[in-house]
This record gives C-alpha cells, sequence and structure tokens, in this order.
C-alpha cells in the first residue's frame, strides 16, 4: 500500500463532488479520464459536464501532475524550487457559431474568476464537405475557452472545491445563455 500523492486526493474529492451535482440534477456528466502516461511518468483526470442532456456547451475540469510534482512530494526526493501540487485547468467548449459573444462571455468569465484564473481562447474548426467542389466547404467546429488556474493546488485548497464548482457551473450556466442570446 502506498500513501496517496496530493493528485490522489484532489481527485476523489473532485470526482465525488462532481458526482453529487450530477446526482442532484445541477449538471450532467457525459464524459471521464484517468490517464497515466508511463512515458512522461504524469496523471490527468478529466470530467466533461454540461447542463442538461441537449445543452449545447460543455464544460471540462481536467486535473493534472507530472514526475516533478510526485517527486517534489517524497521527503527524501524533496526539490528545492519545486512546490507540490497539481494544476487545475477549466475549459468551455461552445459551437463555432456562438464565437460571436467571445467578447461577452470574455467579461463574464474575467468578472466570476478574476486572477484566479487566465482567460484563453481557441477556435477549433473542422471543415464539413459539401457535394461538389472544395469551394462550397463551410467552417464547422467548437470554440474553446480554457481557464488555467494559476499556481498549483493542494489538499489545502480541499474546502474551495464545492465554492469552485458552483463558480464552473454558474459559469457553463451564463455561457449557455449569452450564447444563445443571439
Amino acid at each position: 500500500m502506498f500513501d496517496p500523492t496530493i493528485y490522489d486526493n484532489l481527485k476523489v474529492v473532485f470526482e465525488g463532488a462532481l458526482y453529487d451535482l450530477d446526482r442532484t440534477g445541477r449538471i450532467l456528466i457525459v464524459g471521464r479520464e484517468d490517464l497515466v502516461d508511463l512515458a512522461s511518468m504524469s496523471r490527468r483526470f478529466a470530467m466533461r459536464m454540461e447542463k442538461q442532456q441537449d445543452a449545447t456547451c460543455q464544460a471540462k475540469l481536467e486535473l493534472s501532475s507530472n514526475l516533478v510534482d510526485f517527486a517534489s512530494e517524497l521527503r527524501r526526493m524533496r526539490l528545492a524550487d519545486e512546490v507540490p501540487g497539481s494544476r487545475l485547468t477549466l475549459s468551455f467548449d461552445l459551437p463555432l457559431r456562438m464565437a460571436v459573444n467571445s467578447g461577452a462571455i470574455d467579461e463574464h468569465l474575467r468578472a466570476v474568476w478574476g486572477d484566479v484564473a487566465a482567460v484563453q481562447h481557441e477556435r477549433v474548426e473542422s471543415f464539413a464537405p459539401h457535394a461538389g467542389d472544395r469551394s462550397d466547404e463551410t467552417p464547422s467546429g467548437i470554440y474553446r475557452i480554457t481557464l488555467p488556474l494559476a499556481g498549483k493546488i493542494d489538499e489545502d485548497n480541499i474546502e474551495d472545491v464545492v465554492s469552485l464548482l458552483d463558480h464552473l457551473v454558474l459559469s457553463l450556466e451564463t455561457i449557455e445563455q449569452i450564447g444563445n442570446s443571439r
């Protein structure tokens, strides 16, 4: 048996809190990943959620940790410059057509998250060919907004999980409303 790492403890708390939100109907969990990359000795846990079955937007919570994080946690191998912890990234995927409302969405996210997370916008396109020549191709895909939280989190942040998830759900609801308002 081994002592759980910061990553392990945070993963259990986030996973339980997200499934509680799903059970009460506040969100619907639509995807879960729990990955270990043996080549880089990194770990990544992610859960995707939406507000309802036919929602147009999805949110994703991603917790990650790498070998340096793990090694800095061990007393014998404490790295002088490295603070143990895990990184937390939140993201929102919405249809590309909602990108016209990105200014209002960005304003909301900056008001809710402040200096806790940087707001990054990314257009992820693919092309769906129509019958005929390639000039008829129209862009389709998603518009992704990513909020990597500043710094690392650890067990001292566990008391903030419920509040953080409330902010995540509020942001998802607001993005859905703003995105569908025009």
